[in-house]
């Protein structure tokens, strides 16, 4: 038994070090470089859960909401200049890309790149990709060097590497670039919106949203749509929808317009006017489709098919049967008609082992 104790204690020290160095060799992936180009680094500090409102500050809450895995951040230094560059580990694309929309902001500019998304501003440069994000801030990173830090990132498999659909129903003409922000909860809707209150979206039913500026008529518009996992369930958020008072009777310019397309549900905040609203809505990239994959059984999976197929092979085992009986049958009486000494037949005297019971 104590042989026995000993031998489970090491296999299970031998599993926690398995996945102990499996965490390490994950967590050791995705690092930023001790320097690049010319930059060397000042101080690096790794980012805990319990260490997250340190480094994040009033962020906190929305990079916990996105999904937040670890992170790590780095000084680097060239001269007279200073970069803080942090790299932001979330479980998923659809977390990491969330992290991204929400920092990005108006007038960014796009940055083209092989695999990566990246958008730069002033002093800022943010890149994601895969479950990852890297917050660059500082002056004196060139292009060049912006990208070296883009190919440290991990690429991920196409599977894991699947961005949400949800900004594509977007419209894009008189979209303000870089304004789309992709929402996963209500810790990040509050942050961006303040006439709708959160409670009533239903993220806790599994809705996603993205809210986004449109210029029409000289005046900034938001556009915010919600999907829902069935049209169904958007119909019947709809009508809650519906009862707000904002919605149903709201002032002159702060009245919200609202329209539901499938399981998107689309609101106008600060439109103009009912007929800019319509406009908008009315451009949302969706279109329902019906799609008729009813399940039809092949014959190989018919129940009577499978009954005569039965009846069908007992029949063959028993004429194979017949066969065999009969050929054996003949073959043991012509070897008794036409051979001089038996080989079917036993011996006439065969002695047979008796136990003698009654003695």
């Amino acid at each position: 038994m104590l042989e026995d104790r000993v031998s489970m204690k090491k296999g299970a020290c031998r599993i926690f070090f398995f996945f102990s160095f499996l965490l390490l060799a994950n967590s050791a992936r995705a690092a930023l470089p001790n320097g690049f180009g010319g930059w060397g680094t000042k101080s690096f500090l790794p980012i805990t859960a319990a260490r997250l409102s340190s480094f994040a500050g009033e962020d906190a809450p929305v990079v916990r909401e996105y999904g937040f895995v670890a992170g790590q951040r780095r000084e680097y230094v060239k001269g007279s200049f200073l970069l803080t560059v942090t790299l932001w580990q979330m479980q998923d694309s659809t977390g990491s890309y969330g992290l991204f929309t929400f920092y990005r902001e108006p007038g960014m500019a796009t940055v083209e790149g092989e695999q990566e998304q990246a958008v730069a501003g002033g002093d800022r440069w943010l890149i994601q990709q895969g479950p990852y994000v890297v917050d660059i801030r500082g002056t004196g990173l060139t292009i060049g060097e912006a990208k070296f830090l883009a190919t440290q990132i991990p690429r991920p498999r196409r599977s894991e590497d699947m961005l949400p659909t949800l900004p594509d129903y977007l419209p894009q003409q008189a979209l303000v670039p870089q304004s789309p922000k992709f929402l996963l909860g209500p810790v990040a809707f509050e942050r961006l919106e303040k006439d709708l209150p959160s409670s009533v979206i239903g993220f806790d039913l599994g809705a996603e949203a993205v809210i986004a500026q449109y210029r029409l008529d000289g005046r900034t518009v938001q556009l915010l749509l919600v999907s829902y996992a069935t049209p169904q369930l958007a119909a019947k958020k709809l009508e809650g929808f519906q009862q707000l008072p904002i919605i149903s009777t709201g002032e002159k310019g702060k009245q919200v317009f609202i329209q539901r397309k499938g399981p998107l549900v689309g609101f106008i905040l600060n439109a103009p006017g009912q007929a800019t609203a319509e406009k908008l809505l009315n451009r949302i990239q969706y279109e329902g489709v019906i799609v008729w994959n009813q399940y039809v059984s092949g014959p190989r999976e018919n129940v009577g098919s499978m009954m005569i197929n039965i009846f069908i092979l007992a029949g063959v085992l028993l004429f194979i049967s017949l066969v065999a009986g009969i050929s054996f049958g003949g073959l043991r009486i012509l070897a008794k008609k036409f051979l001089p000494f038996p080989i079917f037949d036993r011996p006439s005297h065969t002695e047979i082992i008796q136990l003698h019971l009654s003695e």
